[in-house]
């Protein structure tokens, strides 16, 4: 993305303040995209719906079914995300761009195959109506298309058409789902879920047409990029350990005494996953502020510091380059850490306020509270683990995200069936996590010379991998 964080970059240096105002905006949209825009019309319907008196039935199997799309669309294709951003990163870089597009419609065949994989297996025994099925079954494919896309249009360096395909496709959607559950009168959740899938659907329609005017080649190579899976195994479990770590403390709270079954179908938590879902709300800030600041300001110390190396610089000169991109570093991470803190006070406020306003308990706006606190750190982790993939250390941000992942699950578990305490397993996890994850990076580095000097080979050679030998082997490629 640092493509987009340059030209992000600009408006906001520019003095005028609407430039500035339009640049948070397009930085907003960019850095979150469909996360935030699908979470704010996911609220903003239900909502809706409790507004013009929809059974309760129906407003449960709509968020029942959205969380899932939701959540598992993201798990399954988190570790393909980080793959492909750095299959795309290299083929662009070495002006292979001819590798890009075939890989986009590779990817998004076998996100789409799996995805039908796990709703056939996840459905099969559910009493819910085949079109019920088949409406939801469509809006998490498009979410997971969308995702992928979502990599790919980074690569486009143009985040005016990224704003337009969201908030033209998040609009329509608003519009399609008023007109179904209002003057024609259907308040149900399969209403609804038509309005998403339509504005979802051009929101993949939009995508594609502009990632098909940027990379116009198709050399049909539509599979090569899983070599990569055997060329950088970590990042696929990078991917799939971050997004199971977001998630995992609400699956093991689904397993819990608090489980509500949904139509006999979806197991949830309504009781814990409302309020971690305003909280994770706070999160957005620090995802905003790390395009806008590290992929800027950080990331051109960092191409100076390397530039020097690959040019043969003096010495002096490399390790002055070191030191300024360290200094900017630590700033730029007390700079995010410091806003962070500031949006957890201010969503700590604001729940007290207004929580109490949509329905919420005392009990749960102690666990708004918690996992908002949570989230602040939560914020530093993914700060660092992109920071580590920044230096290549992907075995390294494997720990990080392995270890937040695996300690909130099960400190989950233990303080709700020990102590009845949720939320609590999360905040844990996530400060021991951060300091562990600090830790990591600043040994990373402190050895970052004999790691950019020692490890990298002296004389390149490109490796066959099992993978490409395969994919030869049954004509996939040329």
């Amino acid at each position: 993305m640092a493509g987009i964080g340059f030209q992000l970059k600009e408006l906001y240096n520019q003095s005028s303040f609407f430039s500035q105002l339009r640049a948070y905006g397009y930085s907003t949209v960019t850095a979150v995209g469909p996360m935030f825009l699908t979470i704010l019309l996911i609220t903003a319907s239900r909502e809706w719906l409790i507004y013009i008196n929809a059974q309760i039935f129906e407003i449960n199997l709509f968020m029942a079914a959205v969380q899932y799309a939701f959540v598992f669309s993201q798990i399954l294709t988190g570790g393909f995300l980080f793959v492909i951003s750095r299959y795309v990163a290299d083929q662009t870089f070495m002006e292979k761009e001819e590798n890009v597009l075939s890989s986009m419609f590779g990817a998004i065949g076998i996100v789409v195959f799996l995805g039908f994989i796990a709703a056939v297996l996840f459905y099969l025994s559910s009493p819910l109506p085949f079109s019920y099925k088949f409406i939801t079954y469509l809006f998490f494919t498009e979410l997971n298309v969308i995702w992928v896309l979502s990599m790919y249009v980074s690569a486009l360096k143009d985040y005016r058409k990224i704003v337009k395909s969201y908030v033209i496709g998040i609009a329509v959607a608003a519009l399609l789902i008023w007109l179904f559950t209002g003057p024609l009168g259907y308040a149900t959740a399969t209403a609804v879920f038509i309005g998403l899938d339509i504005g979802f659907m051009l929101i993949v329609f939009m995508l594609m047409w502009d990632i098909f005017h940027f990379f116009q080649l198709n050399n049909k190579q539509y599979f090569y990029f899983l070599t990569y899976f055997e060329k950088y195994p970590f990042l696929f479990f990078i991917g799939l350990f971050y997004y199971i770590g977001l998630y995992g403390h609400n699956l093991a709270v689904w397993l819990s005494e608090r489980q509500v079954i949904i139509a006999d179908t979806f197991l949830m938590a309504p009781y814990y996953d409302t309020p971690v879902f305003y909280a994770y709300l706070s999160v957005l800030p620090a995802l905003i502020l790390f395009m806008v600041t590290l992929e800027t300001t950080f990331y051109a110390t960092y191409k100076k510091y390397y530039g020097r190396i690959l040019n043969g610089f003096p010495l002096q000169d490399i390790e002055s380059a070191k030191q300024e991109m360290y200094r900017t570093l630590r700033l730029e991470i007390l700079f995010l850490a410091q806003v962070q803190l500031l949006v957890t006070f201010v969503f700590l406020f604001l729940g007290v306020r207004f929580l109490p306003f949509i329905g919420m308990t005392q009990d749960q706006i102690d666990i708004f509270m918690i996992v908002v606190l949570g989230s602040w750190f939560l914020s530093l982790i993914i700060t660092f683990f992109l920071i580590l993939l920044y230096f290549d250390e992907r075995k390294v941000a494997f720990q990080l995200t392995s270890l937040y992942a695996v300690l909130t699950f099960f400190l989950t578990v233990i303080m709700v069936k020990l102590f009845g305490l949720y939320g609590a397993g999360m905040f844990i996890g996530a400060v021991v996590s951060m300091f562990y994850g600090s830790r990591l990076l600043i040994r990373q580095l402190n050895d970052i010379d004999y790691s950019t000097f020692c490890f990298q080979p002296i004389v390149y050679k490109e490796v066959t991998t099992k993978t490409e030998r395969f994919l030869r082997k049954i004509g996939s490629l040329d």
